[in-house]
């Protein structure tokens, strides 16, 4: 995030939380450079959820679409997929990247105050996302996504640890922990793209 974002006050009502909104040039390199160029590297990823296609899955921050496009190519007419985002640009972008399937749903606005079911999705998705989200909205946002996880259900989260961009490792387990759910499969690596990452699967009790 910029560094002029600065912690509303006590009692005043959570801004959305995200990343600004991009310009047209951000957004026509994203579809080159995020969708193609690096399509195989989030094809792969997808791959490694093995879903079997009649899921309810929720993509949180899902941006230019480029692992959005690769979810709803894995799912079948029985399961659903659901975009979030902030940015009006990106949901546009959403909608002509995704336009062939129709079990995809697309929702503008911010999550803590949206109106989803709880416990009604069977896999959630947080991908190079929640570190561009300000520290003191990260608690309120990753409850929610707990929340909207069904019992048994997974949320497979992939961010930067970078000095320089992203976030430690340890405040990501402490978020996701804090939130109820428990840490099944973590890596750390370093990869010639990605630089240093935490990836991780977290899973909901309760089944």
């Amino acid at each position: 995030m910029g560094g002029g974002a600065t912690e509303p006050a006590k009692g005043q009502a959570p801004a959305a939380a995200g990343a600004p909104e991009p310009g047209r040039f951000e957004a026509a390199a994203a579809r080159v450079f995020t969708n193609r160029l690096l399509g195989p590297l989030y094809g792969r990823y997808v791959d490694q959820m093995v879903l079997r296609g009649d899921e309810r899955v929720l993509d949180y921050g899902s941006g230019s679409g480029a692992a959005a496009r690769h979810l709803a190519a894995r799912l079948s007419p029985d399961g659903h997929l659901t975009c979030v985002d902030i940015s009006e640009r990106w949901q546009k972008t959403l909608r002509s990247v995704l336009r062939a399937y129709p079990m995809v749903e697309f929702r503008l606005g911010d999550i803590r105050t949206m109106e989803l079911p709880e416990e009604s999705y069977d896999v959630v998705l947080v991908h190079w996302m929640l570190h561009d989200v300000p520290p003191w909205d990260r608690p309120g946002i990753v409850a929610r996504l707990a929340g909207l996880l069904r019992p048994g259900g997974r949320l497979f989260s992939r961010e930067p640890t970078g000095a320089r961009h992203g976030m430690p490792a340890v405040q990501l387990r402490e978020l996701y922990s804090a939130a109820g759910l428990t840490e099944s499969l973590a890596a750390e690596g370093k990869g010639a793209i990605l630089g240093e990452y935490y990836s991780a699967v977290w899973m909901k009790s309760g089944e």
